[in-house]
């Protein structure tokens, strides 16, 4: 699943590692934490507090990118103590944002995939290039019923309930309580954003 989320590039730099622009903040977290081998649960919560610090800066609503471009190496314990924690913040409405995970390596990806699994956790990942987000995709195991709805949002930017169940009349068998229900769990993982229309919610893709 492939789609492209632009940001334009006027962001401000407001702190060390860290831009703001419209709709989003950009953290890096190579310049945060200095280093770049991440590696243990101790590292994790020496670093837990920074990374926390930066994402509490960003204005309701907001897409964080954590950026881990420069960083060689950052261990499944690790993204326990940090990364997990901030998603899990976000699902429990301590946090209000929307995190998208960027330019991790290979090695980085294989020790995410395997926390986020053994958690039931799911994470958007993509490139952040040129001031955007491209290429992204969900790391971890997302049922295909709700991969599929999350694709539908994407294809159309927003889209409600209703909307989604008039779309598909006749191709699925789903009603619009199984649209609400789906999309309130995507919504509850933070992979889609959800804004009060009225008398119901209308869902957005990342932005």
């Amino acid at each position: 699943m492939t789609t492209l989320i632009t940001f334009t590039d006027t962001g401000e730099h407001d702190e060390f590692g860290v831009t703001s622009g419209a709709g989003m903040r950009h953290i890096s977290i190579r310049e945060v934490t200095g280093r770049d081998i991440l590696a243990g649960k101790s590292d994790g919560l020496r670093d837990f507090p920074k990374l926390l610090d930066a994402v509490e800066q960003t204005s309701p609503g907001e897409t964080v990118v954590l950026d881990w471009d420069g960083i060689e190496i950052a261990t499944a314990s690790y993204f326990g103590t940090t990364l997990i924690a901030l998603l899990r913040m976000a699902m429990a409405s301590e946090l209000d944002c929307y995190f998208v995970v960027t330019n991790l390596n290979r090695t980085c990806i294989d020790e995410l995939k395997l926390v986020l699994e053994l958690l039931g956790l799911v994470v958007l990942t993509g490139e952040w290039t040129n001031g955007g987000i491209r290429k992204t995709q969900v790391l971890g195991s997302l049922d295909a019923s709700y991969a599929e709805t999350l694709g539908a949002i994407q294809k159309s930017v927003s889209a409600s309930a209703t909307e989604l169940h008039t779309a598909n009349r006749g191709r699925s068998g789903i009603g619009k309580t199984g649209w609400i229900n789906r999309l309130s769990n995507l919504h509850r993982l933070r992979l889609i954003r959800k804004e009060r229309v009225g008398r119901e919610y209308k869902f957005h893709a990342l932005s």
